[in-house]
């Protein structure tokens, strides 16, 4: 090829297929993000696939990647069919919004989730993590084997609901409502309808169809209700204004200029009931699956621990994360190995030419993002957990070092606007948990899978915690 020749898709290579099918049948599967990795050893970091006729170009070039997110609003949007499904869904939110509406909702969003927000917000985040914490004392004890992605789920989800609208559920302690039952219904139907061929739900629904409409109208119901007590009780008591204790109250206060819609407010609360229960969880999972089979650091971890709040059973104050500066660095390495969205679906706005590939209007892209994060020429070592490699002070010590090309939150001017909040419950229960136990892997790590479901988490993940003397 000449240097700086353009190059048309169509030129582009393709790992084997089916005639009809394409390559939707090898797709089709809880590993898809697998399935993308080995077409990447098979065909290269930029290829196509096709799925019924329905073209994508894959790009695990980090460089193109970065480049396309950077585009983002204006030359690139979401893959438009995520956000046919969750508008279908009644999920009008600042996740699937594209262009002005987009834009208008961003600002009031990123408020909200602001660090002086999460500051306010994190005596809910310390007292679910006690509450976590004491449950899996009682584990220790009688020494039971933990589904700890389970519990992790719960503990996102109680923080999560009260964060988001000062719901307070204790899914922690195994007091289930209905409201999470509904929650735990809707992403993996988001997953088979967004990868499903035909849309036969329209037409014939099927019972799964029918139990997610009935969770979807009770989940509607219940937040607009929140919706309606956040108004009253911010004319009450004008003093939520200056200090709002929840996002709900929060996206009110910053609503001066965006002039939110009711559905927009629901779609956007929806919306970060999704995000913050599933991703965070997933990451806290694949951290313990580390930690577990590396108890030198879990050692550090609980040695800072002590250092940063003493004979405390848990980070008091949310300056005591700044200190966690070891324990930040093992979520960060656990997110390079395992990122719970390991792929990002998105699609052209306008013909647009990217690192001299041609891309027309309408081009469905598949952004991999997992092969990069674990490739030599990107991170020393690069299958190796290390956290070292994120300290400052260690960094020497590896020859490649490139967290720029980490998206476990995004990237561009679409990063997400929660990182602040996950990574925050992340640090503080890695450091609280390490303090407090050693971990054991109960089945061999190779029987632990990497499953997708919209977001990837370690299937049979099964772990027993041991009480530090």
């Amino acid at each position: 090829m000449i240097e700086n020749e353009v190059v048309s898709i169509k030129n582009l290579k393709s790992p084997k297929g089916t005639f009809l099918l394409g390559h939707l049948p090898q797709f089709n599967t809880y590993n898809k993000h697998q399935v993308l990795e080995r077409w990447v050893e098979e065909s290269g970091e930029l290829f196509k696939i096709h799925f019924v006729g329905k073209e994508f170009v894959v790009s695990a070039n980090p460089d193109f990647n970065n480049k396309v997110l950077r585009l983002r609003p204006d030359k690139f949007k979401r893959f438009s069919k995520i956000d046919e499904i969750l508008k279908e869904m009644g999920v009008d939110g600042v996740f699937n919004a594209e262009g002005d509406t987009w834009k208008r909702q961003r600002k009031p969003i990123a408020e909200a989730l602001s660090v002086k927000n999460v500051r306010a917000f994190y005596p809910i985040i310390l007292s679910k993590t006690e509450a976590i914490l004491e449950k899996f004392k009682g584990y220790s004890e009688k020494g039971t084997v933990v589904d700890v992605q389970k519990e992790f789920m719960a503990f996102t989800i109680d923080i999560t609901t009260e964060i988001a609208f000062g719901h307070k559920l204790d899914t922690i302690n195994n007091k289930s409502n209905s409201f999470q039952k509904h929650l735990e219904v809707i992403f993996p139907m988001i997953n088979t309808r967004v990868t499903a061929p035909f849309p036969i739900w329209r037409y014939f629904k099927k019972e799964k169809d029918k139990i997610l409409d009935q969770s979807l109208k009770s989940i509607e119901k219940v937040i607009y209700e929140f919706v309606d007590d956040a108004k009253k009780r911010m004319e009450e008591n004008p003093k939520l204004r200056a200090q709002p204790s929840n996002f709900l109250e929060a996206l009110l206060v910053e609503n001066k200029d965006a002039n939110f819609t009711d559905e927009e407010i629901y779609g956007n609360v929806f919306t970060m009931l999704l995000a913050g229960e599933d991703t965070t969880s997933n990451s806290l999972s694949w951290t313990i699956f580390y930690l577990a089979q590396h108890p030198e650091i879990v050692t550090k971890i609980r040695e800072e621990a002590k250092g940063a709040y003493g004979n405390k059973d848990v980070p008091g104050t949310y300056e005591n994360i700044e200190l966690l500066k070891y324990a930040n660095a093992v979520v960060q390495e656990a997110m390079r190995l395992k990122p719970t969205t390991p792929q990002l679906y998105l699609e052209a706005n306008e013909d647009v030419v990217v690192n001299n590939v041609s891309i027309p209007k309408g081009t469905n892209i598949i952004l991999q993002n997992k092969v990069a994060q674990t490739e030599e020429g990107y991170f020393s070592n690069a299958n190796a957990f290390e956290p070292e490699r994120w300290m400052v002070s260690e960094c020497p010590m590896h020859k490649n070092h490139s967290p720029n090309v980490m998206r476990a939150f995004g990237g561009g001017a679409r990063y997400c606007p929660g990182m602040h909040l996950s990574k925050s419950e992340m640090i503080v229960l890695t450091s609280t948990l390490c303090k407090h136990f050693d971990f054991k892997l109960e089945v061999k790590p190779e029987e632990i899978r990497e499953r997708f479901e919209f977001t990837m988490y370690p299937e049979n993940l099964k772990v027993t915690f041991k009480p530090v003397k």
